[in-house]
């Protein structure tokens, strides 16, 4: 199965355009605490014209289900990710809001697995692996990658399929061989391919784009 593509922490139009253009599957915004942080006006000038066919994605702290919801629906979201260290209820209580796909983000340090992970993984409709870096409010894009092979094996002892999404320190350098670690259906990348936080390179996009293209024939 092709590996699908996510390019998140998007705050310009143009970087929109270009990642559906190089057909990008998923496109992020972040409504979280980061230097990417947009309002669900921004998101829908981001998301304007992009045609159908990538799905849009919000990236969201530990708030309230209605407030979510609404700030969903106010940007036009097919897709809520949940980062804020969410749990299975977490998702559960979302869906009673918004109607669309939930992603459940586990924020991994090293090669440690939260103990509720597998529940969170059922609930959800795909779990998002990301690194966890150090203390601070940000949630993601920081450039750090977690020890993929270590989660593998972790993954492996849980005993059913997994619907993954990989993110945290992707490049076009690297991203090879997250796929071959981890296999999963989605990479997320972020600051891996910008210029400066939230302005993204042509250039590593479609650097990007290309790699995950190599690494699945």
């Amino acid at each position: 199965m092709p590996v699908e593509v996510k390019f998140c922490g998007l705050t310009r139009a143009e970087d929109a355009a270009l990642g559906a253009a190089l057909g990008a599957s998923y496109l992020g915004v972040v409504f979280a605490d980061s230097p990417r942080r947009v309002d669900a006006a921004g998101a829908r000038a981001i998301f304007t014209g992009v045609p159908h066919g990538p799905r849009r994605v919000g990236v969201f702290g530990a708030l309230p289900a209605a407030e979510i919801a609404r700030t969903a629906a106010d940007a036009g979201l097919d897709v809520v990710q949940l980062h804020g260290d969410p749990n299975a209820e977490d998702v559960r209580t979302l869906r009673s809001h918004f109607d669309g796909e939930i992603w459940g983000a586990c924020r991994v340090a090293g090669g440690d697995l939260p103990e509720d992970l597998a529940s969170l993984a059922e609930a959800a409709d795909r779990l998002l692996l990301d690194s966890r870096a150090g203390k601070g409010k940000v949630l993601g894009g920081t450039g750090t990658s977690f020890d993929w092979s270590a989660v593998a094996r972790a993954l492996s002892r849980l005993g059913f399929d997994l619907r993954i999404v990989v993110a945290g320190g992707l490049t076009p350098a690297n991203v090879g061989r997250a796929i071959e670690a981890l296999t999963p259906s989605v990479v997320d990348v972020s600051s891996g391919v910008e210029e400066s936080p939230g302005i993204k390179s042509e250039e590593l996009m479609r650097a990007f784009i290309e790699a995950v293209g190599a690494s699945t024939k």
